[in-house]
């Protein structure tokens, strides 16, 4: 199928993953190719039509097995489930007529019903113990449920966990029988995939009952009161936890754990290690583990849907006359999109905020993101015209060998200067594509079709972005892409027009083994001419770039590019000189509003003693943790304690200059 056949609604990735019939993408499910998608809608009568039109009963063509997420009626964004007909020919009129957006939720995956309408969302707020007027949401890989720094107290008296919910998104997971008359873990009726496990337990009665988390832990402590976490996490199937340390598991320790991270911190004296007794370290948490195919995919651009369910799932333990604050962290980004607050996840969490502003009975949500660890990763590339006629922009793409997923990178233009422009990918062989070409072609007598190539640019709003993706390196039977210095040309661009280019993240996420490499872009000009010069001068921390077309300014989050109070963006900074860690990602967004992070929270202690020590998977142990992936739960942390901000602490080393503000956005926060 022409890309030029696809309603316009349709984003690259999609158009590409039906192009590929899904070669490269994980399954949702094991029941059936499921897509997972995150639909904007013109408007939310557009969405009860598009709904109907798309009821398998009411209108006998349309594809079967359809589901929506649970979402707020007032919201136009909503996830979607389905087989592929769902995006097939018969359903275009449909996405056309009543479609803003629509985009991909499936993770890149390394070298495979019955119709509802918007569900809605179970009420959760059901507990034993009073809710508290906070509620933490952190949505990541790995929560330590068990570990005795998440212990609820109530009169000094422990009582179990302070977990109230862990939802587990893989969607293979089945619940755990210890005996022939209990059960742990349960399905969602509402979002109907993954598991998960509530921290209360149903009252006894006939037949099979379903145990919480508590009950799950009394059932591994031992005749000296202690509980034997190995087993506790072995026995429930928590793979993640299998392991000493986890992202998840020292992300909500900073966040949420009984000691703080000032109390870890010895600077000027050893650390204290005293207990905090704010808002923070006796919240109630909840829970939304990503699956395993996810954290696979280090790209993030699966992030849209899995975020929006599980803030949703958080929304759903929330009681209106007791909880005050929602606060959820999301340390995970991608590196690509329009960097210019336009994603769609990023309006989606603008939607979610703006309807759970604090008013009309409803409690206050922020979220807080990392700014990412990009800056040094040579992943952005921004170019100008500044003579009087259309030029052309040439540079390197890098490819490793051996790299186990498939490489994207993405060149984005404005709308109004994008017209007539012409991207190649030539390999280092001297195979070329463009984006009016198509695809690399396969050699002759190759059996299989090329995916590796130039793509048509597709115009989002006033974006227009083209999608480059070259094959899996590895090694291996049959035509093996080609590794190695790639180039990309850009032709016919105008004059004053800029072009920005991001290649996507593949490094693996926290203890995730993938085979995979980081691919980068080179500017073989700047190298041959600049590059010796310019490595003697050294100030602040980094080497002088200046005359390279690759860029550490704007490698912004590529979720946390907006400006919106709600949804707050944290930088890294080195506690012992003040400046920002050498990896965490700067400003501005691209023509976007945000200049840099909200504000920068200790990362390193020291350029010797990198990361901040947080918690692991069991009682007692702690490890460092390396990346702005701890920047934002610190600041969600001062967030919670300071009655949601209105007592915030007060930013040092506020600074003023632009290239610095882009760096550390307010300042520098000390550690909660």
């Amino acid at each position: 199928m022409a890309d030029t056949e696809f309603p316009n609604c349709f984003e690259p990735y999609l158009r590409y993953a039906i192009a590929t019939d899904f070669k490269y993408f994980e399954s949702f499910d094991e029941k059936g190719f499921k897509l997972f998608l995150l639909v904007e809608f013109i408007d939310v009568q557009h969405a009860e039509q598009f709904g109907g039109e798309m009821d398998n009963d009411n209108h006998p063509h349309a594809p079967p097995g359809i589901e929506f997420g649970p979402s707020d009626p007032a919201s136009r964004f909503t996830t979607m489930r389905g087989f592929k007909a769902a995006v097939g020919p018969s359903t275009f009129q449909s996405w056309i007529d009543h479609v803003l957006r629509v985009e991909l939720s499936l993770p890149v995956k390394p070298t495979t019903a019955e119709l509802v309408k918007r569900a809605d969302l179970r009420d959760r707020t059901a507990s034993k113990y009073p809710p508290t007027e906070v509620l933490i949401g952190q949505i990541d890989d790995g929560c330590p449920f068990a570990a005795t720094r998440f212990t609820k107290f109530i009169s000094s008296v422990a009582t179990g966990t302070r977990v109230r919910g862990i939802w587990d998104q893989n969607p293979d997971r089945n619940p755990i029988r210890p005996d022939g008359t209990k059960v742990f873990g349960k399905f969602l009726t509402d979002f109907n995939y993954g598991l998960e496990f509530l921290r209360d337990s149903d009252p006894p009665g006939t037949g099979i009952r379903q145990i919480g988390l508590d009950e799950w832990i009394e059932l591994h402590t031992t005749n000296t009161d202690l509980v034997d976490e190995d087993d506790c996490y072995a026995d429930a199937h928590f793979k993640t936890l299998k392991r000493h340390r986890s992202h998840g598991g020292h992300v909500m320790d900073t966040l949420a754990g009984r000691v703080p991270v000032s109390s870890r911190i010895g600077r000027q004296d050893p650390p204290s290690w005293q207990p905090d007794s704010g808002p923070a370290a006796t919240a109630d948490i909840v829970f939304v583990q990503f699956s395993e195919a996810c954290l696979r995919d280090a790209t993030g651009v699966w992030l849209k849907s899995y975020v929006v369910d599980g803030i949703y799932y958080i929304l759903s333990f929330v009681d209106p006359t007791k909880t005050k604050n929602i606060v959820v962290n999301v340390s995970y980004g991608p590196t690509t999109g329009p960097h210019d607050g336009t994603a769609e996840l990023e309006d989606a969490l603008t939607d979610l905020v703006t309807i759970f502003d604090g008013t009309h009975g409803k409690p206050k949500l922020d979220v807080f993101l990392a700014v990412g660890n990009s800056y040094l990763s040579d992943g952005h590339l921004f170019f100008e015209n500044k003579t009087t006629q259309p030029v052309h922009a040439e540079w390197i793409w890098r490819i490793p060998p051996d790299n186990s997923v498939l490489c994207f990178a993405e060149v984005w233009m404005s709308a109004s200067a994008a017209s007539g422009v012409v991207v190649t990918l030539t390999s280092p062989s001297g195979l070329i594509s463009t984006s009016v070409t198509g695809p690399i072609p396969p050699p002759p007598g190759f059996p299989f079709p090329s995916y590796t190539g130039a793509y048509a640019p597709r115009t989002w709003g006033s974006n227009t972005m083209w999608l480059l993706t070259i094959e899996p390196t590895i090694a291996g039977p049959g035509f093996v892409p080609e590794h190695g210095d790639w180039t990309i040309r850009v032709d016919y661009i105008g004059v004053n027009a800029n072009v920005h280019a991001y290649v996507a993240r593949t490094d693996p996420n926290f203890d995730v083994h993938s085979g995979a490499r980081s691919s980068r872009f080179v500017d073989p000009q700047w190298e041959e001419s600049l590059s010796a010069e310019e490595s003697l001068e050294y100030a602040d921390g980094e080497f002088d770039l200046t005359g390279s077309r690759i860029k550490t300014h704007g490698t912004l989050n590529g979720i946390a590019t907006a400006e919106e109070p709600s949804v707050h963006v944290a930088g890294g900074y080195i506690l012992s000189n003040g400046r920002k860690s050498s990896y965490a990602s700067a400003g501005p967004a691209r023509g976007g509003p945000r200049e840099g992070p909200d504000y920068v929270l200790p990362c390193d202690e020291s350029y010797a003693l990198q990361g901040i020590l947080g918690g692991g998977n069991r009682s007692g142990g702690v490890f460092r943790l390396i990346g702005t992936s701890v920047a934002a739960p610190q600041l969600a942390r001062h967030f919670a304690n300071a009655d949601g901000g209105v007592a915030f602490p007060m930013a040092t080393d506020v600074p003023t200059d632009p290239s610095e503000v882009e760096k550390r956005g307010g300042g520098d926060l000390p550690p909660p």
